[in-house]
């Protein structure tokens, strides 16, 4: 530290060159127009789903729908027929249906001829209500594209599959409301739902979230540190600092070629507040009697920075691992996240360091060394606090023992489970679009059975037809299905025709034989979505309107079951589609949550053994670390709040965090007890002096975290807010928690330190 004082101009001009590469950068960060990285990697059931869509063609696609009083006019069935037109000329749509081109099969005694639904619109008003009553009784038009009484229309659009085309599904979904926006007058209110919209939808709060974070952190950190120090210096050079600080750790994204996402972008709000608690631990020790005590004002500099800088160093080190254990999860974006916000734990230490004295002795000692008030606000109230503990220790280790055995037991309240509807607010445009159309149709979430046979026209046998029905008729009996759909249901369909449209023939053929009579007269592509041209791989899709995971996950629990204790001709019966990759994610992320709550937990206990040098202290450190977690999933359990994507990242996120102010307070601590202070004494000079830095850093994480409450995404909202609370929770495991442990403790005979670690300390 003297030789950096020393050489400080040196040093500003190592900062800006570190810093300047990364910062040229920022102009290349990418914003994604989707959430597909959401997917597990090296994942069989991943591999297993692609290789279906091959097969099949890519599943996912949104609803345009729209409700009229009566729909079966010549006016509006028109103006349906004119839309679809429009939006069929519309390049980046893979397939569309509509009542408007979907195709009908017309049957008399022995015969059926395939025809648009709507090849004519007829204008006569007996027609349009036998048209109406056909449409209904159609199962493969019902809840598909008309809802069961007749007034809604949908309009389906399947997508490509564009990995390499991250601006897709806003391109596509902006041409089809252009369409749609030109017939408004005509519509009334017109619903966009599915998985395309709401994949849109979730990138685009994401950037909503960038642009409101980064601002308001700026905003309350600017406040919180001039309020604390009354110091505009301190507060522009802070500001300054974290701003290298952020722009260093921005410019890791396109180096790294990561995006921000909906976990990446809670990476600005978090290194802002970290950054500046290194500063603030620096400031606080700014007293101006240093001035008078050193016969300069570099010794006086290098005094403060020698104190602080081996705690700063291990809560560095220690945060750094938190956020690093996240790269053990298979999921990307967690991957990413766990990269960039590690590494910006460097950054922020070394600038801390390197340029912050730099900027201390640059603007002038005079107006940064404040004189401290013995009388101040914050003095007296950690004062007030030593004394409370001091008289009420034992009280306070009771009720901190309670508080956690509560919280663990709230803990097995938690569900695990993502659900994306939920993710938006009730009055979002998106949620209530979806609530329209999956309370009037079918679900908008898919999940699909595939099987596959051995021989070639495997699936013109009425016995392996009859498996598919047995699988749709126990499908369509669990709660959160909404429909089902496959080759069966065509060939019932082609066969009731065959028959005069007579209701009993809606049944599967008897023969092998009729079923290829049939096949040879239906010259509509339709069946393709559901069986391959060889007849030896088939599919039923199903609609769910069962959003959470923990749902998706009994449904597919069920089917596994159904599916196992079934006859099923040597057919190869497995489970695929998005709801299964949804909930595999979820699965994924609680081990890999553990596993690296785990990790992060084992190495920061090790380092805090292996610097405190004593055992005593160490155990003693893992209680205000622990204490924070158990609290915030305790308040997850007690509040019903669900672990998912965003939620499981603060364990270990908060375990690398919380345990920086114990570092800071266990190293003063150690110092005072190696000098012979009894442990009453040495405490309360430890709240005292670390307190205010405690408090101070404390509040600026709870403004970072705090910041993400603003977030339009309900998982982002919640992370900032359990987020703000183990901040707050980490304050009081500190300064009251562990302060009683340690007098309870020490009554009982128990020291913190030896004489060799006396010795060490001199």
């Amino acid at each position: 530290m003297d030789f950096l004082v020393r050489n400080r101009n040196l040093f500003i001009f190592i900062s800006i060159a570190v810093a300047l590469p990364f910062i040229i950068q920022l102009p290349r960060v990418k914003t994604v127009d989707n959430v597909d990285y959401f997917t597990l990697e090296d994942d069989a059931d991943v591999a297993f789903y692609e290789e279906v869509k091959s097969v099949f063609g890519e599943d996912e696609f949104f609803i345009i729908a729209f409700e009229k009083e009566n729909l079966f006019t010549f006016d509006n069935l028109s103006l349906l027929k004119k839309i679809t037109e429009e939006l069929e000329q519309i390049e980046e749509i893979r397939q569309i249906k509509s009542l408007a081109n979907v195709d009908d099969t017309i049957g008399e005694n022995d015969y059926f001829i395939v025809q648009p639904f709507l090849e004519e619109i007829p204008e006569a008003e007996d027609e349009l209500i036998n048209l109406k009553t056909r449409a209904v009784a159609n199962p493969l038009y019902r809840k598909n594209f008309l809802s069961s009484d007749g007034r809604t229309a949908a309009i389906l659009i399947s997508v490509y599959d564009s990995p390499d085309d991250p601006g897709y599904r806003k391109r596509l979904i902006e041409k089809c409301e252009s369409v749609i926006e030109k017939y408004s007058s005509q519509l009334g209110d017109v619903h966009f739902a599915g998985w395309t919209t709401t994949n849109l939808f979730l990138s685009q709060f994401m950037k909503k979230d960038i642009a409101t974070f980064i601002p308001i952190t700026y905003l309350f950190i600017t406040i919180a540190v001039f309020l604390f120090f009354r110091n505009i210096w301190l507060t522009g050079i802070a500001i300054l600092n974290i701003s290298i600080c952020m722009g260093a750790t921005m410019g890791l994204f396109p180096l790294f070629d990561i995006t921000l996402n909906n976990v990446t972008t809670i990476v600005p709000p978090i290194v802002m507040a970290l950054s500046l608690c290194d500063t603030v631990h620096i400031f606080s020790h700014l007293n101006k009697d240093l001035l008078s005590k050193f016969d300069s004002k570099e010794k006086a500099l290098s005094y403060v920075l020698n104190k602080v800088i081996r705690p700063c160093f291990l809560t560095t080190l220690t945060t750094a691992v938190g956020f690093f254990s996240l790269y053990l999860s298979d999921i990307p974006p967690i991957k990413d996240f766990a990269v960039v916000a590690s590494l910006g734990m460097i950054f922020e230490f070394f600038f801390s360091f390197a340029l912050l004295p730099g900027l201390i002795l640059l603007v002038g000692t005079n107006r940064t060394f404040v004189k401290r008030k013995k009388s101040e606000a914050i003095g007296v109230l950690l004062e007030k606090t030593a004394g409370f503990v001091e008289i009420y220790y034992k009280r306070i280790a009771i009720v901190g023992l309670i508080v956690i055995i509560a919280s663990v037991l709230l803990i097995f309240r938690i569900n695990v489970e993502t659900n994306l509807l939920g993710y938006f607010k009730p009055n979002s445009e998106i949620r209530q679009a979806t609530s329209f159309i999956e309370e009037r149709l079918a679900g908008t979430v898919t999940l699909d059975i595939s099987l596959q046979a051995t021989v070639e026209d495997a699936f013109k046998k009425p016995e392996n037809l009859r498996i598919i029905e047995q699988i749709q008729d126990y499908t369509d009996s669990l709660e959160g299905v909404d429909k089902t759909l496959s080759f069966v249901d065509f060939i019932k369909d082609m066969n009731q025709s065959f028959h005069n449209e007579q209701p009993e023939y809606l049944t599967i053929p008897e023969s092998k034989n009729l079923v290829a009579q049939y096949l040879l007269l239906y010259d509509a592509d339709d069946i393709e979505d559901f069986v391959n041209s060889s007849f030896d791989h088939a599919r039923v899709t199903i609609r769910l309107s069962e959003h959470s995971t923990a749902g998706q996950s009994r449904i597919i629990e069920s089917l596994t079951l159904f599916i196992n204790s079934m006859k099923k001709n040597d057919l190869n019966i497995r489970i695929t589609g998005r709801a299964l990759q949804d909930v595999n994610t979820i699965d994924s992320l609680v081990k890999g949550q553990i596993y690296s709550l785990s990790v992060a937990a084992l190495i920061i206990m090790v380092i805090m053994f292996f610097v405190l040098k004593s055992i005593s202290m160490g155990w003693l450190s893992v209680i205000p670390n622990l204490f924070p977690i158990i609290i915030n999933l305790g308040i997850m359990g007690l509040f019903s709040i669900p672990l998912n994507t965003a939620t499981a990242l603060i364990a270990a996120v908060a375990i690398g965090i919380a345990v920086d102010d114990t570092i800071h307070f266990l190293s003063d601590l150690k110092y005072r007890l190696s000098r012979g202070e009894e442990i009453q004494k040495a405490l309360r000079g430890t709240i005292g002096i670390k307190g205010r830095a405690i408090l101070l850093s404390s509040l600026i994480l709870s403004i970072g975290f705090g910041v993400m409450v603003f977030s339009r995404f309900v998982p982002t909202g919640h992370f900032g807010m359990l987020s703000s609370i183990i901040m707050f929770m980490a304050v009081i495991g500190d300064i009251l928690l562990l302060p009683s442990i340690a007098i309870l403790l020490s009554k009982f005979g128990i020291r913190f330190y030896t004489v060799q670690e006396k010795n060490y300390e001199k």
